[in-house]
């Protein structure tokens, strides 16, 4: 936004960068700020008078709470997202049916919409929901997306693009293989930014093999989200200024003008996370990726906590080990077992010759 948002979409089309910077921009809490409807909407430069970040709830404030702050008055002052309409804006937590749901949806003036979908948002509930991917065949979130841009499309032809980082990546594109045909073929690219991918019955069905094309997948060095199930595709891999987990947030991926700066291949750190995990849910059934689902967060929820950045003070660690002693045997065995597997395959591919 810094070097190009001067650039508008005439002089430089819809870009891979452009895509992130809407998926990123999701995270932010716009109740009040941008209508629910569809047929009604606000110009970023309109959203940002109307938005306060003092009235965001702490519990809320993601760790790129600030860097997004400043993200949003860069659109609201650039020349390329000026034309933007910001509209469909919807943000839900459910903790019955373990879902945790936002999007949003761009109409911008080169006449086509872009809708995005947020990731995980650091709640207890919408990590668990990151686990469900793993054993369920639909999570509620995924459900939420279909009907989220069947309606955000019903009308019109105008081109469509999906996008989203994170869990937001995968409800993209699980939303552009359901979603009704109208709205199907009007698809022209999906980005999916460090997602989660998917069992193997969507990786080979029809649908999927012919959205394929149209599937953007990125990931950084040390990708642990994004690699977790399959894509059935080659994700191009970003260089990032840091280390470990923290590649995950998307400020710290390079770029060169409107491209990202591309990587040879993962690092090792990531690499062998992915294969212990990668590991364990291959060699678990369905049956027991759920208890090992079921319980981890049985024992997350224990202090009471709704956020994992709560979850991580000492306060909550009585609570913890409390919960962890009155799991049932048949849990307790899963999770052992679980932990076990990790480490197999951790060390497998530590010591795996290159």
């Amino acid at each position: 936004m810094d070097w190009r948002g001067d650039v508008p979409f005439s002089a430089d089309p819809f870009n891979e960068v452009d895509g992130l910077i809407l998926s990123q921009f999701c995270y932010v809490i716009l109740d009040g700020v941008v209508p629910e409807s569809f047929n009604e909407s606000v110009s970023f430069a309109e959203a940002y008078r109307k938005y306060d970040p003092e009235t965001v709830d702490s519990k809320q404030r993601i760790l790129t709470f600030e860097q997004d702050n400043l993200l949003f008055r860069r659109l609201a002052e650039s020349r390329r997202f000026r034309g933007t309409a910001l509209c469909g804006y919807v943000s839900d937590t459910e903790h019955a049916e373990d879902m945790q749901f936002s999007a949003l949806t761009y109409r911008l003036d080169d006449s086509s919409s872009f809708a995005a979908f947020r990731g995980t948002d650091g709640t207890v509930v919408g990590w668990k929901e990151d686990f469900n991917l793993s054993y369920m065949q639909q999570t509620a979130g995924q459900e939420r997306a279909i009907s989220y841009i069947n309606e955000a499309f019903s009308d019109g032809d105008y081109p469509v693009r999906l996008g989203g980082h994170s869990k937001g990546g995968n409800s993209a594109v699980y939303s552009s293989l359901f979603c009704d045909e109208s709205v199907r073929r009007r698809i022209t690219n999906i980005y999916s930014y460090d997602a989660p991918g998917f069992r193997d019955e969507i990786l080979e069905s029809a649908v999927y093999q012919q959205m394929l094309p149209r599937i953007r997948c990125y990931i950084p060095e040390a990708s642990i989200v994004g690699m977790l199930l399959g894509s059935g595709t080659d994700p191009r891999i970003v260089k990032t200024s840091v280390n470990g987990i923290k590649q995950h947030y998307a400020y710290y991926w390079e770029l060169r003008r409107n491209r990202f700066t591309p990587a040879d291949r993962l690092k090792k750190s990531g690499d062998v996370i992915n294969k212990a995990i990668s590991g364990m849910l291959s060699d678990f059934s369905d049956t027991e990726r759920e208890i090992f689902t079921d319980s981890l967060f049985e024992i997350l929820k224990a202090p009471d906590k709704e956020t994992l950045k709560e979850l991580t003070k000492l306060s909550s660690y009585p609570a913890i080990i409390k919960a962890i002693s009155k799991l049932r045997p048949e849990q307790q065995a899963v999770m052992k077992e679980a932990f076990k597997k990790i480490a197999q395959n951790g060390t497998g591919a530590l010591f795996k010759p290159q």
